[in-house]
């Protein structure tokens, strides 16, 4: 637990957690846990709207939330804010110059998003100074890996940049042991449902290789997004007897899957450092994964799994037949990524996140 004399005065800044369908909603999620008090406004309703500007009444809300919040309660110093890309960099923009200068407290920018650097270098012209001056102006600054690190060093001269490790709960029953059985060998993926995440690189890659994947492999696919498109390309394909899609998955449903399975799939086109990655460790799973972000942080190259370059459905292939072939190699891999997940558990990163808030607190 946070200490309560330092949660009470810190703001967290972030979209809605307690339905959530996202990477920043499962780590917020998680802090509120360790926190008692936990001040918390979001900046971004729990269900995605149809309409752009659907969400525009609850970030005004919002606003409206963090100016009352900090004019009646003098007690809070540090603004958390837990931003991404996008239209939630421009949310959190704002939160932040209220925050900063009109209200004079501590600010913590908090990057989760994984499409945060094609972002910045896209644009041009007034967002990138956005950019660049919140980047320049908050008090810390926390990213996910080293890699990230490098990027905001990069553009911005910050204060302080910190590693803060993603965080994910030790689950409460020891994660089930692999067998050294046995075919099918099951494959999970967890996630959006789309390019981004290159679960249509993984149908591709079982349709080209359907007859030696029939009763070798299995595949659950869960999440949400462009589940119509993932229906039709499973009929197409006649994959429904090795593939089959389980729907959005969270709470004991997640952990089931989790537990089940004997390998955790995800061939992301970009990540920051995914959560979903961290929870199957957890669980004592080996992973296949691409060598973006983070991931190479965690994921160790023919230790606890395989890294993949985006897009190389050939190499993807190769890694799902090691699996197959050598199932005997399950159980020592996910040992291994149990072990080298233990400092992404939240007792290590909560004692981290204390000792920074105390470091600023200390300043104020």
């Amino acid at each position: 637990m946070i200490n309560s004399r330092i949660s009470a005065r810190v703001l967290t800044i972030a979209p809605a957690y307690k339905n959530y369908r996202g990477g920043i909603g499962a780590v917020v999620n998680a802090y509120s846990n360790y926190f008692c008090p936990f001040h918390f406004v979001a900046t971004y309703p729990e269900a995605k709207t149809r309409f752009k500007l659907g969400s525009l009444p609850v970030y005004v809300y919002a606003c409206c939330q963090v100016v009352l919040k900090l004019l009646l309660n003098r007690n809070i110093r540090i603004v958390h804010i837990h931003g991404a890309a996008k239209g939630s960099f421009y949310r959190k923009y704002g939160v932040f110059l209220l925050s900063k200068y009109l209200f004079k407290r501590k600010v913590i920018f908090h990057s989760h998003g994984s499409e945060l650097k094609d972002f910045y270098q896209r644009k041009t012209g007034i967002t990138r100074r956005m950019f660049r001056h919140c980047m320049n102006n908050v008090d810390c600054i926390i990213c996910l890996s080293p890699q990230w690190k490098l990027f905001y060093e990069h553009c911005s001269v910050p204060n302080k940049i910190v590693i803060l490790e993603n965080i994910v709960e030790q689950p409460a029953c020891p994660p089930a042991s692999a067998s050294l059985q046995k075919l099918p060998v099951s494959f999970l993926f967890l996630g959006l449902i789309g390019n981004r995440k290159g679960v249509f690189d993984l149908i591709e890659v079982i349709r080209v290789h359907r007859d030696a994947l029939k009763d070798a492999a299995k595949f659950y696919i869960g999440g949400n997004g462009e589940i119509e498109k993932l229906g039709r390309l499973i009929d197409e394909y006649q994959l429904r007897d090795m593939v089959e899609f389980v729907g959005w998955a969270d709470g004991s449903k997640k952990k089931e899957l989790l537990n089940a399975c004997d390998v955790y799939v995800l061939p992301s086109y970009n990540e920051g450092l995914p959560i979903s990655i961290l929870e199957a460790m957890s669980y004592g799973k080996p992973v296949i994964a691409t060598r973006v972000g983070g991931i190479p942080e965690v994921v160790k190259e023919g230790r606890n799994g395989f890294l993949i370059e985006p897009g190389d459905k050939a190499a993807l292939w190769e890694r799902i037949d090691s699996f197959v072939q050598h199932p005997e190699q399950l159980k020592e891999m996910g040992a291994l990524s149990l072990k080298i997940v233990k400092p992404y558990f939240a007792e290590n990163v909560m004692e981290k996140l204390q000792a920074l808030y105390g470091e600023l607190l200390d300043t104020v």
